[in-house]
C-alpha cells in the first residue's frame, strides 16, 4: 500500500509540475519509469522488439491470456502506462477488470486506479473533479459493484491527502449509506424511506440497489408528490396533468406519466374521465383491455401531450435504452447491455410505469438487460420479430450459462447478471414475448401506434416508426442502407419528426480495398485461414461469401459452436461443414475456419491463432469491429508485442451491418426533422455541415409538443 501512494503522489507531482521531484524516488520506480517512456518512444518502430516482462503482460491479461501469476509491480506499470499514454481507455478498463476478477487486486487498487483516471482527465477538462459521484461512474465504467460512500473516503485520503469532499456531496453521503443499508436489509422500510430521501440520492442508489428496489422506491415517491397536491373542485385532466408536472419539477423529480396507479388514483373523485367505448377495446387481447381502458379514460386531450424522450443508454456503443412517453403512458425502446463491462441503462423512475418494450434485434447490447427488467410480477411485455425472439433465446442462455460458471459470489455481482441465475426469469421473458410484422401497424400500449421496418442489419432486425398522437418518431435501432449477402439494405421513412439513428460509423475512414478482393488473397495466400466471426450474422455473412466467390468450392469451409447453430437455426444454404469441434489436429492444409468470438478473445478462433501462431502460412482474415482492448484489435494495427507473439498473416476486409459513412450521410441528409445520432463512439465529432445534429447524454431529455 505505501509503495503504491509514493507512486500515486509522482504522478501527482507530474500532472503539478512537480516532476523534478523524481529525483527522491526510489531506484524501481525509476525503472518502472524509464521503461515506459522507452515503450513510448520505440513503440511505432517496425523493428522494435518490447523486452520488458511486466509491460508484455500487461497485453497479455487485455487479451485474455492465461493468468497464472502476476508481477508485485503490475499495477504501477498499469497507471504509469496509460498515465504516459501507452494504454487507450478500453485496454486500461479491460486490465483492470481481469485483474480485479482475479482477485490480483482489491478495492484500494481500483481507487487508485480512479485517481490516476480523474487526476488525467482533469488536466484536459476542468469540470473533471475527484469525488464518490465520479468515482460511481468509474465503477459503472469498469463493471464492479462499488464500494459505500465512508470506505472510498477512507481509500482516497491515503492516496491524496489533500483530497478534500466535494461540497455537493458533503451532507448527502451518510445518508446514502444509511439507506442502502436498510433498503438491502429491510425492505419494508422502503415506503417510510421514499418520503425523505431526495433526488440526488436515489440517483446514486442505482449502483447498489436492485431494479425492483428502485421501482418500488420511486412509486412511493410518485404516490407522495400526488398526495401533496390538493383538488377541490372537479378538475380535467389537462390541468391536474399540469399540476403534477409543476410539483414534480419543483421537488427536482423526474417527469413520469400520469397514471391511474399511484398518481392518479388518490383524485379519482375529482378529475373527469373520458368515455370509452367498449367497441373501441375489443381489437386488444382480453387481458391488456383493463390497462388500455384506464389509460385511454384518463388520458388528457392531445392538445395537452409533451412527448418526452429520454436517453438512458446508448450515448456511446452499447447498453441501448431509450424512454418515449406522452403524459399518461410511456414505453422503452431496446434493453441492453454492454458486453464490455455488462452496463445497462441508466435507471429513470418511468421505468417503472413502462409495460411495452419494443427490441429492434438480437444483440447482447440491445437485448441483454431484459431478463433484469421483465418478472412474472411486473408483467411487462416485450415487441419484435419472431427471428429476434428465436436469436435473443439463444444468446441470452448462453449468457446464464457464462453467468453461472463465473464463480463470483452473488453480492459481488452486478444486479443484471444475478437476474440471469434464475432460469424461471428466463422463461417468463420469452413467455412474454409478442411478435410483430413488418410494415404492419399496431398500437402496443395506448397512445404508441408502431410500424416495424425490416433494419437489414441482423436476421429479423426492425426498424419502428412510432406514432404519437400524429407525431412520428423513427428508431433505426442498428441498420444498415449498404446491401450485403443477406439483406438488401434498409428503406426507412425519411420524413418523421424526429429521426434516433445508429451512428456507428459516423465519421469514419475505413480500408478502401474492396472486401471480396482481400478475402479472395487471403484465401489465395494462406495454406490454412482462420476467419474470426461474430456468430450472428458476421458467420454467416462470410459463409454465403465463400460460397459466392467460389471459394468454398477449392477450400473446406467449416464452421462450428454457436455460430454453427445459429447458421444451421437460420438455414443457411452453402458449402460448408458443421463440426462438433475443430482442434489444432483437425486443422489441415486447405481448412478455412469460421468460427465465433471475432474480436479474438477467446473460443475455437483464438484456440487455433494460439495453436498456428508460428506458423506464417496460416492467415488470419480479420472482419468486424475490433473494440481497442482486443488481440483482434492488435493484430489488425500491427502491435508490436502482437506481432512478435503472432506469425501469422493477417488480413483485413471491411464487413459489417452497419450504414458505411457514406451512405450513412446521404441518409442524414435526407432526413427532414429533428435528427439525433446514438450509438456512436465517445469523443465523436460532428462534421461541419451536421451542426443540427445531436449527440445525447446519458439521461438528458428532449421534449417534443404532439399537437
Amino acid at each position: 500500500m505505501e509503495s503504491m501512494i509514493e507512486f500515486v503522489q509522482y504522478l501527482k507531482n507530474e500532472i503539478d509540475g512537480l516532476s523534478s521531484k523524481q529525483e527522491q524516488l526510489k531506484n524501481q520506480f525509476k525503472e518502472i519509469l524509464n521503461s515506459i517512456k522507452q515503450f513510448k518512444e520505440n513503440r511505432d518502430d517496425p523493428y522494435f522488439v518490447p523486452t520488458n516482462k511486466v509491460i508484455t503482460s500487461l497485453f497479455d491479461i487485455s487479451w485474455l491470456e492465461e493468468i497464472k501469476d502476476v508481477s508485485s509491480e503490475v499495477l504501477q506499470y498499469l497507471l504509469g502506462m496509460y498515465f504516459f499514454e501507452c494504454l487507450n481507455f478500453e485496454t486500461f478498463r479491460s486490465i483492470i477488470r481481469r485483474l480485479y476478477s482475479k482477485e490480483f487486486i482489491d478495492h484500494f487498487e481500483i481507487i487508485a486506479s480512479y485517481w490516476v483516471y480523474m487526476t488525467k482527465n482533469k488536466a484536459s477538462d476542468e469540470e473533471a473533479s475527484l469525488g464518490f459521484s465520479t468515482y460511481l461512474e468509474f465503477s459503472r465504467e469498469l463493471g464492479i459493484v462499488p464500494l459505500k460512500p465512508s470506505e472510498f473516503q477512507e481509500i482516497i485520503a491515503k492516496l491524496d491527502p489533500s483530497y478534500e469532499t466535494p461540497k455537493n456531496e458533503e451532507n448527502e453521503l451518510e445518508n446514502l449509506e444509511s439507506y442502502v443499508k436498510t433498503l438491502t436489509e429491510r425492505e419494508e422500510y422502503i415506503e417510510e424511506i421514499s418520503s425523505t430521501i431526495t433526488p440526488f440520492l436515489l440517483d446514486k442508489l442505482d449502483y447498489f440497489v436492485s431494479l425492483e428496489t428502485l421501482n418500488l422506491l420511486s412509486y412511493n415517491m410518485t404516490k407522495n408528490l400526488s398526495l401533496s397536491i390538493k383538488l377541490d373542485s372537479q378538475t380535467s385532466i389537462a390541468e391536474f396533468q399540469k399540476k403534477i408536472e409543476r410539483e414534480f419539477t419543483k421537488q427536482n423529480f423526474p417527469i413520469v406519466p400520469t397514471v391511474v396507479d399511484p398518481i392518479l388514483r388518490p383524485h379519482l373523485s375529482k378529475i373527469k374521465a373520458k368515455t370509452v367505448k367498449m367497441e373501441d377495446l375489443s381489437k386488444y387481447p382480453s387481458d391488456l383491455v383493463k390497462e388500455f381502458a384506464s389509460i385511454k379514460a384518463y388520458s388528457s386531450p392531445s392538445i395537452a401531450h409533451k412527448i418526452r424522450i429520454i436517453f438512458l443508454g446508448g450515448g456511446g456503443i452499447g447498453n441501448m435504452g431509450i424512454i418515449i412517453q406522452h403524459d399518461n403512458n410511456a414505453i422503452l425502446l431496446d434493453y441492453g447491455m454492454s458486453v464490455a463491462n455488462n452496463s445497462i441503462p441508466k435507471w429513470h423512475p418511468s421505468l417503472n410505469f413502462v409495460n411495452s418494450v419494443l427490441v429492434t434485434h438480437a444483440h447482447l447490447d440491445h437485448s441483454g438487460a431484459l431478463p433484469y427488467l421483465i418478472s412474472s410480477e411486473n408483467k411487462k411485455r416485450w415487441f419484435g420479430s419472431p427471428l429476434t425472439k428465436i436469436l435473443a433465446e439463444k444468446l441470452l442462455y448462453n449468457t446464464a450459462t457464462i453467468t453461472k460458471s463465473d464463480n463470483v459470489s452473488e453480492e459481488s455481482r452486478l444486479h443484471v447478471l444475478n437476474s440471469f441465475l434464475s432460469s424461471s426469469r428466463l422463461i417468463n421473458l420469452f413467455n412474454s414475448f409478442n411478435p410483430l410484422k413488418p410494415k404492419e401497424m399496431i398500437e402496443i400500449s395506448p397512445g404508441f401506434e408502431v410500424t416495424p421496418y425490416p433494419a437489414s442489419h441482423l436476421y429479423g432486425s426492425y426498424s419502428y416508426e412510432i406514432n404519437i398522437f400524429g407525431k412520428r418518431i423513427l428508431f433505426t435501432g442498428d441498420f444498415s442502407k449498404d446491401p450485403s449477402e443477406l439483406f438488401p439494405g434498409a428503406k426507412l421513412p425519411t420524413d418523421c419528426d424526429v429521426t434516433i439513428f445508429d451512428g456507428t460509423y459516423y465519421n469514419r475512414e475505413f480500408e478502401e480495398e474492396d472486401p471480396n478482393t482481400v478475402i479472395l488473397n487471403a484465401s489465395e495466400n494462406s495454406e490454412k485461414l482462420i476467419i474470426p466471426a461474430f456468430s450472428l450474422g458476421r458467420t454467416q455473412e462470410m459463409i454465403k461469401r465463400l460460397e459466392r466467390l467460389r471459394i468454398s468450392k477449392k477450400k473446406n469451409v467449416k464452421t462450428t459452436g454457436l455460430a454453427a447453430d445459429i447458421t444451421k437455426t437460420m438455414g443457411i444454404k452453402a458449402d460448408y461443414d458443421i463440426v462438433k469441434s475443430i482442434n489444432e489436429e483437425d486443422f489441415v492444409v486447405n481448412d478455412i475456419v469460421v468460427a465465433g468470438h471475432g474480436m479474438m478473445q477467446a473460443g475455437t478462433a483464438r484456440n487455433l491463432i494460439n495453436a498456428t501462431k508460428d506458423d506464417n502460412d496460416t492467415g488470419i482474415l480479420i472482419c468486424g469491429y475490433q473494440a481497442p482492448n482486443t488481440l483482434g484489435h492488435a493484430l489488425k494495427t500491427n502491435h508490436p508485442i502482437a506481432k512478435q507473439k503472432f506469425s501469422q498473416r493477417i488480413f483485413s476486409a471491411h464487413i459489417s451491418g452497419h450504414t458505411t459513412p457514406l451512405l450513412l450521410d446521404d441518409f442524414i441528409g435526407e432526413l427532414s426533422g429533428k435528427k439525433i445520432m446514438v450509438h456512436t463512439p465517445k469523443y465523436t465529432k460532428l462534421k461541419k455541415g451536421h451542426k443540427d445534429l445531436l449527440i445525447p447524454s446519458y439521461l438528458e431529455e428532449i421534449i417534443i409538443k404532439a399537437s
